[in-house]
């Protein structure tokens, strides 16, 4: 027999999750002209240049997912002799260490070269919201000083650019993502729209909890023993990575959500 689903439109608020505005940045003397980023690619993420003033490095509200410990394929194409470095800021402290640059390299050419390289988050990373720095350094890899350029995340270079962007990522620990029999599943996940939750015959919910990275609680909803689905339109929440909790007199489920 075919259980007959109820549907319930939730309007819901989330609070936000911005990382810290404190980075301090790098230095380009001399400009960036044709030393520069021009084309980013990484997932969902596909920046193009354009005619963007170059010197704007602030596009965090640009975002995309990864999995902590799975190689995610990236492509930089930047300009005139131009080295490729990227970093991770992995603990959220607002600065970028040495041991959270990802890649470097330097081969550079003439117009542009393209450098096609994985980055692989590192598996112990916790599920949450990270800001990732990409430096076309002229001349060097932007890690190692081994010219006049200048090197490091912070650096002060006499030529080139850096841009900045927002990586989600969900971890390899903590809640096990939703099993296909589970008593509570959501989907689609990733989503940037509406999303269902199916609620299982052996599951009726009374509750869904639904919490932010930090651990805030962002929607509390109360059901009477409901089966069969729930669905939320997301729309207009911002991107980012929640724990969907649902409470039943059976017990407990959870999963995380990726809003991208």
């Amino acid at each position: 027999m075919r259980t007959r689903y109820a549907s319930i439109l939730a309007s819901i608020g989330f609070a936000s999750t911005a990382m810290p505005q404190s980075y301090r940045s790098p230095t380009f003397a001399n400009g960036c002209f044709s030393w520069r980023n021009q084309t980013i690619y990484l997932n969902t993420i596909s920046w193009d240049l354009g005619a963007t003033d170059c010197s704007t490095s602030d596009y965090t509200a640009m975002s995309t997912t990864v999995y902590a410990g799975q190689p995610a394929d990236m492509t930089v194409i930047n300009g005139n002799w131009c080295g490729c470095a990227v970093w991770v800021d992995l603990d959220n402290s607002s600065s970028f260490e040495d041991t959270e640059n990802l890649y470097h390299s330097y081969v550079g050419g003439d117009p542009s070269y393209t450098y096609d390289f994985p980055i692989t988050i590192p598996t112990n990373t916790p599920s949450g919201s990270y800001r990732m720095r990409v430096i076309a350094p002229w001349g060097s890899d932007g890690f190692l000083n081994t010219n006049s350029n200048g090197f490091g995340p912070c650096g002060s270079f006499q030529y080139g650019n850096f841009d900045d962007f927002t990586l989600n990522v969900i971890g390899s620990t903590g809640i096990a993502e939703t099993a296909t029999n589970a008593p509570l599943s959501v989907g689609p996940n990733p989503t940037s729209g509406d999303v269902t939750l199916t609620i299982g015959n052996d599951f009726p919910l009374d509750r869904v909890v639904v919490s932010s990275v930090d651990g805030r609680v962002v929607i509390d909803q109360t059901f009477n023993g409901l089966v069969g689905a729930v669905r939320m339109n997301l729309e207009t929440l911002p991107n980012g990575v929640y724990t969907v909790q649902g409470i039943s007199a059976n017990g407990r489920n959870a999963t995380r959500l990726v809003k991208e």
